[in-house]
């Protein structure tokens, strides 16, 4: 297609009459460009982008003061003239909190993105190291929670045949004993404000030496001491959740001794 073909297209449709539908969206368009406004916040976004972009003469009433002080323009501050050269940039706030609000803000942001790399980093590690770390967390966080129940069951068996210690009970989770620790710790602290001489605390009925080795086994260990510990005193069976008549009872009906029998 050439070029003179297009040109006579172009002249013929200067020349073509318009359509009365034509006419009037060429008017409406014409009016609509009429009837617009910018809003104030445009007029004053626009002036102030054009006011920041002029740069300070000599003419400004801050640079007369300066320069009669011994700043030249167009050079920068400070004694080796390593400073700034132009004026700090304003940034206006486009909300309604308060001063310090936007750096608060800034610092919880990169907070949360530290957190989200962190789970990025654990995610890089290799995959099978990872199963097998949380499958060892699971088991346990089981055990421990296996412990607790075996200890509260010798404590109440115990207490219905009137005997109030077992070194068995020192297997007890530490986490159970927290809230004991801090009152301990706070009946001290009480103690050491008084003038009187406090009160000894009472010893341990057991030796250091078997607590020490007694908690120094696994915890599938320690959880086998007191299965049996129920089975043999109580003829309870841990795993299977019951009592038992008497041993003979147990020997028939209980599956097995560990908890992969039953």
């Amino acid at each position: 297609m050439s070029s003179a073909f297009l040109d006579q297209a172009t002249e013929f449709e200067k020349k073509r009459e318009k359509s009365y539908s034509e006419r009037r969206k060429e008017h409406l368009r014409d009016q609509h460009k009429k009837g617009q406004f910018k809003s104030r916040r445009q007029l004053e976004q626009e002036t102030r982008e054009q006011g920041l972009q002029n740069k300070i003469d000599a003419s400004n009433k801050g640079m007369k003061m300066m320069m009669k002080m011994g700043f030249k323009e167009g050079s920068s501050l400070g004694k080796s003239q390593q400073g700034l050269d132009t004026p700090i940039g304003i940034e206006l706030k486009q909300n309604r909190g308060g001063l310090g609000m936007d750096s608060l803000m800034k610092r919880k942001q990169q907070e949360q993105l530290d957190k989200e790399m962190a789970k990025v980093r654990k995610l890089d590690q290799d995959p099978e190291d990872f199963r097998t770390a949380m499958a060892q967390r699971s088991k346990q966080a089981h055990r421990t929670r296996q412990l607790t129940a075996a200890v509260h069951l010798c404590q109440r068996f115990d207490a219905d045949k009137d005997i109030t210690t077992n070194i068995l009970y020192t297997l007890l989770p530490q986490f159970d004993k927290e809230d004991t620790q801090q009152e301990e710790e706070q009946e001290e602290e009480q103690a050491d404000d008084i003038i009187a001489s406090p009160k000894e605390k009472e010893e341990s009925p057991y030796d250091p030496e078997q607590v020490e080795a007694l908690r120094a086994l696994s915890l599938d260990d320690q959880l086998e001491k007191l299965a049996m510990y129920l089975r043999e005193s109580y003829s309870y069976c841990f795993w299977c959740s019951a009592k038992y008549e008497d041993q003979a009872d147990m020997d028939s009906n209980c599956p097995g001794l560990t908890e992969d029998d039953h």
